[in-house]
């Protein structure tokens, strides 16, 4: 999945937080690069107007000496000369490069100046001394002309511990690292809280159309930027165009159902009328009738399931229509003296079309009771977002191989019982579009069991 959880990966408030704390890690980051150049710059110069006051100094106590050429008073005006490590360091070397005196603070360390300077120049270098901390240093190249007109070569050098410099620069570097994190903590969290009040609009409307799939309101309503106007406006209009097409298709599938049943059935009567003596074609005629009759029906009911979830669509309370297909069927089959049972609490929903729920529920018990010797058992729950419906009957059974053709189109167990065989395939193909999944099994009433799982068809726990 990669270094973020997935929920970070599709927020809008986690891009705009990552994007904002790359920005802010790349100008902090020149920034802090910057100022630290600054100071280290800074420093340098410092340290070098340093050097050249503590040459100067050394040079303007210089004094002629006849064996050494030139020398300097054991006391310079910098006491820290004379302090032993104390970090500011003095030598001086004549023209072959031979020292002819170092300070005190140096003791009997020797001191490597490297090639030395000519008359009149001045250069900073880097001066490794055995024992010490790296120094820096700056050597002058001096033509000392004594009294009686010769000249004298001699190299000064004021060197100073970089220790101190150091720590400092570092001291420095962190506090600007800590000072820049915690000002990019403080923006982060006020971006962060912007960010809340700037998308608390479009978490309410996030919610409005959660409760408009859960059939919890029928349209998006209440203040909204200006900026959302438009999408809440053509949510809206979405939802009342596919509310008015649904009704409408309906509408014209019940319309089609009429125009092609009645001929049909004028078609049936015709030929079977009593008065007038039945042909081979007669007969070939009523079943090509009854097959015509049959597909219309199949293809209808299969046209009607719609699959829909939500867009205003109210929640179908399960148990209600349970005991309405119960009574219904307790008189259509009253010979038979069917005792069902109907287990389904009152909060068990269908989040989808109810003539959809009505059809599978129907077609399910109604195999139940016409199978069924004198038990039928029906249950409904939710369970893990799904819908879950289980109908069990004391009949004949189905075996495996009958299971698989029973939910075929058409297909029928025992062409013995009245009825068109499609019911199943019909109620397969419902379930298809509520992702859902039809088992045929054993009961232990002896007969049938069928359970429907429409995965698709009740509350998602982690989405409401």
């Amino acid at each position: 999945m990669g270094p973020f959880p997935a929920h970070w990966i599709r927020s809008l408030r986690a891009h705009v937080l990552l994007g904002v704390s790359a920005v802010l890690v790349v100008l902090f980051g020149i920034t802090i690069f910057a100022l630290d150049l600054t100071f280290q710059r800074s420093t340098e110069r410092a340290l070098e107007e340093l050097l050249d006051a503590q040459l100067l100094g050394l040079i303007a106590l210089a004094e002629p000496d006849p064996v050494l050429g030139l020398t300097l008073p054991e006391d310079p005006a910098d006491s820290r000369f004379n302090v032993a490590d104390s970090g500011l360091y003095g030598a001086l070397w004549d023209g072959t490069g031979a020292r002819i005196w170092q300070s005190l603070s140096l003791l009997d360390r020797g001191v490597d100046p490297g090639p030395l300077p000519e008359p009149g120049e001045r250069r900073f270098t880097d001066i490794v001394m055995p024992g010490l901390a790296p120094a820096r240093g700056l050597l002058m190249g001096i033509a000392w002309e004594y009294a009686d007109g010769k000249v004298g070569t001699f190299t000064f050098g004021a060197m100073v511990s970089l220790e101190p410099y150091t720590a400092r620069q570092q001291s420095f570097r962190r506090n600007l690292i800590g000072w820049f994190a915690g000002i990019s903590l403080a923006m982060l969290v006020v971006i962060a809280g912007l960010l809340g009040l700037v998308l608390r609009p479009v978490g309410r409307l996030e919610r409005q159309v959660r409760a408009v799939e859960a059939g919890q309101r029928s349209q998006l309503s209440g203040r909204v930027p200006t900026e959302l106007k438009g999408l809440a406006g053509n949510l809206n209009a979405l939802i009342d165009t596919e509310r008015r097409r649904q009704a409408r298709y309906r509408n014209t599938l019940d319309d089609l159902a009429h125009s092609l049943k009645t001929p049909l059935a004028v078609m049936r009567t015709l030929l079977g009328d009593s008065g007038r003596t039945e042909t081979a074609e007669d007969a070939e005629l009523i079943q090509a009738v009854d097959r015509m009759e049959e597909r219309v029906t199949y293809q209808l009911r299969r046209a009607r399931a719609s699959g829909a979830t939500g867009l205003g669509m109210e929640p179908v309370k399960v148990a209600p229509v349970l005991d309405d297909l119960k009574l219904t069927l307790d008189k259509v089959y009253r010979d038979k003296a069917i005792s069902a049972e109907v287990a389904a609490s009152s909060n068990v929903v269908f989040l989808g079309d109810a003539g959809d729920f009505t059809e599978i529920a129907g077609n399910i018990i109604e195999n139940a009771y016409k199978y069924g010797r004198a038990r039928v058992r029906v249950r409904a729950w939710n369970e893990d977002g799904s819908l879950r419906l289980t109908v069990e009957d004391d009949g004949p059974g189905i075996s495996p191989g009958e299971a698989e053709a029973l939910i075929e189109r058409g297909s029928r167990a025992d062409e013995s019982v009245p009825g068109q065989g499609i019911g199943l395939a019909v109620v397969r193909e419902i379930a298809d579009l509520y992702q859902g999944q039809l088992t045929v099994g054993e009961s232990d009433l002896g007969g049938a069991k069928i359970d429907l799982d429409l995965r698709r068809a009740s509350y998602d726990s982690e989405r409401m």
